[in-house]
């Protein structure tokens, strides 16, 4: 499989007065395209750390990283903001919506961004996600569930190889965290690789592969 992510040896320490407190430690980790992975872990194990890193929003580490075929290190601040508008997606626990935008304008603002402004591939994933319904709602007009959803396709829309969901389904009920996580699942269908962190064991379970961050590492769930 195509690997877009690889890292090897990851580090991440902070100093707390006269204390060194170790995040990440050693770890090595790796996602092909249209794999879906998730990573468990209580609070304060590393998980947002981690994905703050891949996702390229912290630069202060140790050890090798590969994005999409390019060593970080190799990278100057521009080319990193240009890889991560173009080819990374992310999803929060929390939609971010902007309340004057419709739906479909939100979901347009990342292809703004890069220059463009062309509705046809905004739409195209509304119907691809049956949510073509709300395009011209919104975000006060449509329930949490749906825009939940709608981020998600904001984060689809310039197609990035990577997605990157941390805790997507935190703020939802049962019902609506198993549509998202359907999502996931389509979207990783589609040929992005996602990768998700959360509490919620019964949601990572729904991935192809779950992780369990422990010790500044990933290891299989016991």
């Amino acid at each position: 499989m195509d690997k877009i992510v690889e890292i090897s040896k990851l580090g991440k320490a902070y100093t707390q007065g006269h204390e060194q407190l170790i995040v990440l430690d050693g770890l090595d980790f790796s996602i092909a395209r249209g794999e879906f992975v998730s990573i468990v872990g209580h609070s304060g194990s590393g998980k947002s750390t981690f994905l703050n890193i891949i996702g390229l929003l912290d630069d202060t580490y140790s050890g090798e990283i590969k994005l999409f075929g390019s060593r970080l290190e190799d990278l100057s601040e521009a080319e990193k903001a240009v890889l991560r508008l173009k080819n990374i997606g992310f999803v929060f626990q929390f939609d971010s919506l902007l309340p004057e935008f419709t739906v479909l304008e939100n979901i347009e603002m990342p292809a703004r961004l890069l220059g463009g402004n062309v509705p046809g591939p905004g739409l195209e994933l509304l119907k691809r996600f049956g949510l073509e319904a709300i395009a011209d709602k919104f975000p006060m007009e449509i329930s949490g569930g749906e825009k939940q959803r709608a981020a998600m396709l904001r984060a689809l829309r310039n197609g990035p190889a990577l997605l990157i969901a941390d805790e997507p389904t935190g703020n939802l009920d049962r019902h609506n965290s198993g549509i998202i996580l359907d999502d996931l699942r389509r979207a990783a269908g589609l040929g992005t690789a996602v990768l998700m962190v959360t509490h919620n064991e019964e949601a990572a379970g729904r991935a192809d592969r779950m992780l369990r961050m422990a010790g500044g590492r990933l290891v299989l769930p016991a």
